[in-house]
């Protein structure tokens, strides 16, 4: 286990701190978009994608062929994304090439991927 942080004990029937708890709680607004994009990241197949955009800017095709799913599916998963601002597009011609745009979830991202491979070696 690794080091974890002295907590302080709150108790009804001791010493409690819930002033002090309810001002360190997000505000409404910000849990929101907190619990937007952790149901954006409860997707195994929106998850591929945001690895595969972590170092890439890729157009939707190319992502159907990185998936291996069809492009309806690709495109859907890709605007649940773009509604919680997770991701945005550049257009280029035709094309759109799609980026992880919050730099936070990249944040994210990775340190779910390294502790997950610590942890299965």
């Amino acid at each position: 286990m690794k080091n974890q942080p002295k907590l302080i004990r709150s108790c009804c029937e001791g010493v409690s701190f819930i002033s002090d708890i309810k001002n360190a709680l997000p505000n409404d607004e910000l849990l929101k978009t907190i619990s937007n994009v952790t149901k954006a990241l409860s997707d195994p197949t929106r998850l591929k994608i945001l690895y595969a955009l972590m170092d890439y800017e890729i157009c939707v095709g190319e992502m159907v062929n990185i998936l291996e799913l069809p492009q309806s599916h690709v495109s859907h998963q890709l605007k649940v994304l773009r509604k919680y601002e997770i991701v945005d597009f550049t257009k280029d011609k035709k094309m759109s090439f799609y980026y992880i745009k919050n730099d936070s979830v990249r944040e994210l991202l990775k340190i779910l991927l390294n502790d997950k491979r610590e942890y299965h070696g």
